[in-house]
């Protein structure tokens, strides 16, 4: 059987094709490991700017504890202020701790990606080192972000401790006046009598008066005696303009 040659130049053109591929194949496996060596830098410095943050949190936090203390320790105005401004202190004093230890884990977070970073940067898995590196830049800055609360919640306290202090106690206010008693009026009997009658009791000298020796007294005699004068036709009972002893029987003494 007859075989065919292969032309020199279709060698050739085989050769160059298996040197492109595998160069090829080669640049992208270095874009890739420069990459990752690139993202691996960035999440480091990233995490190491978290945990400066956060320690700063922690610091602010710290203050705001002692000057809360400093504040309760001073004294309330009132035994209410005195409570609250304890109660107040005593979060302000845990709010800090917990930004303290939030920094503390976003510094444990940026060392680890800084060890990502060189291990990518030296090291034969980049790639690798770089997801390493990423995911500790993820942790510092959740660290970062609890140690920021934390400082809110510190500052919040210390400033509650302030103004607790200051407080005063409720003036009691002063009971009502009782309303004034009514008086009460004396009770009124209402009686009607007829016109003319005689009420009350008058006492006269009947001799006296009875000028004449008559036995009786008229209206001239009776003009000395103005309550009589006045009764007079009340004690007249027969009508006849004079007034016997019968007729004045209740007024002689």
């Amino acid at each position: 059987m007859k075989q065919h040659a292969t032309h020199p130049h279709t060698l050739i053109g085989l050769a160059l094709i298996a040197a492109l591929g595998a160069s090829g194949a080669a640049v992208a496996q270095t874009a890739t490991k420069v990459q990752s060596k690139h993202d691996a830098v960035e999440k480091a410095e990233m995490a190491a700017g978290e945990a400066r943050s956060a320690r700063q949190d922690a610091s602010t936090a710290q203050a705001a504890a002692q000057a809360a203390a400093a504040t309760r320790n001073e004294g309330a105005l009132s035994e209410r202020g005195a409570l609250t401004a304890e109660a107040t202190a005593y979060q302000a004093k845990q709010s800090a701790i917990e930004a303290q230890s939030a920094a503390r884990q976003a510094t444990v977070a940026a060392e680890s990606a800084r060890s990502a970073q060189a291990a990518a940067t030296a090291g034969s898995n980049p790639t690798g080192a770089a997801i390493e590196a990423r995911a500790a830049g993820d942790a510092a800055r959740i660290a970062s972000s609890a140690a920021t609360d934390a400082t809110t919640v510190a500052q919040a306290a210390a400033a509650a401790t302030a103004e607790a202090t200051q407080q005063t106690d409720p003036v009691p206010q002063p009971m009502p006046a009782p309303a004034p008693a009514v008086p009460v009026q004396p009770q009124v009997t209402i009686t009607s009598s007829p016109p003319n009658s005689v009420i009350g009791e008058y006492k006269i000298d009947f001799d006296a008066l009875d000028g004449n020796h008559d036995g009786n007294i008229s209206r001239a005699e009776a003009r000395s005696n103005a309550t009589l004068t006045a009764e007079f036709r009340a004690v007249d009972v027969d009508n006849n303009g004079r007034l016997s002893k019968k007729e004045l029987s209740g007024w002689m003494r």
